[in-house]
């Protein structure tokens, strides 16, 4: 146990062990940058509370297929809680969580540069609510400083991007991709200074979720149009992206 707790990147893939809930309990790993978790099919949260306080050199965290992943950290009240080293995070085919982390939990990641989720069924914000979080603690308008690349893609449920009345600013967001999110209410638009923001649309799907938009701080939008793959004689035809200005 005393070589683990040295350990830099940890790759856990199709573990065997039938009732596994957690990774791991009681175990700290402060010099973990890595952790990649696939196909843990009977996990129903990746890390506890305790954990997260000693992950302070995490940067990178990917986690797939896990059918049973109810929430990435278990515990009543996030908001104290956070990732300061956290750069990417991709969070795939993980069919039973509802969100990634409580809103308030949003102003405990300085440095995510990169954030992706895809394929997820029932996720319904990438920020939910924290039922336990005082109202006074949480800001209306919240910011993720460093964030450069948002993509949201093949998410039937989504409403929000984060649940409840809050706007998001990305100022330093350089591509951000939605597609496939047919529900999805929030809307995604420019500032005055050129900062990408995500507002909360209450009564209607906002303007392209249901197929493809893609907003890269050079070019503006280009919309994806909705077209099946053929297959012919091995070739198979790309859908395109047409421009049509920043809007």
């Amino acid at each position: 146990m005393q070589g683990l707790t040295s350990l830099e990147a940890l790759q856990l893939s199709s573990l065997p062990v039938p009732d596994m809930r957690c990774i791991w309990k009681g175990l700290v790993l402060r010099h973990l940058t890595t952790l990649v978790v696939r196909k843990c099919e009977r996990l129903t949260h990746v890390f506890t509370g305790n954990m997260i306080i000693s992950l302070v050199q995490l940067k990178v965290l990917e986690i797939s297929t896990c059918d049973e992943l109810e929430q990435i950290i278990a515990t009543d009240n996030l908001q104290s809680l956070c990732f300061p080293s956290l750069c990417r995070m991709e969070i795939n085919e993980c069919n039973k969580l509802t969100s990634l982390f409580p809103v308030a939990m949003a102003s405990g990641l300085p440095k995510l540069q990169i954030l992706r989720v895809s394929q997820s069924s029932q996720l319904l914000g990438v920020f939910g609510q924290d039922d336990h979080a005082s109202p006074v603690n949480v800001e209306k308008e919240m910011v993720l400083p460093d964030l450069q690349e948002l993509s949201l893609e093949q998410l039937p449920r989504i409403v929000y991007f984060s649940l409840g009345c809050y706007e998001f600013l990305f100022p330093r967001l350089e591509t951000l991709k939605v597609r496939q999110c047919p529900k999805l209410s929030t809307k995604f638009a420019t500032t005055t200074n050129g900062s990408m923001s995500a507002q909360s649309e209450v009564s209607q799907v906002a303007e392209g979720s249901s197929i493809g938009r893609m907003w890269t701080r050079n070019n503006g939008w280009e919309e994806e149009e909705e077209e099946e793959e053929e297959e012919e004689e091995g070739v198979i035809r790309l859908i395109g992206f047409l421009h049509d200005g920043d809007r």
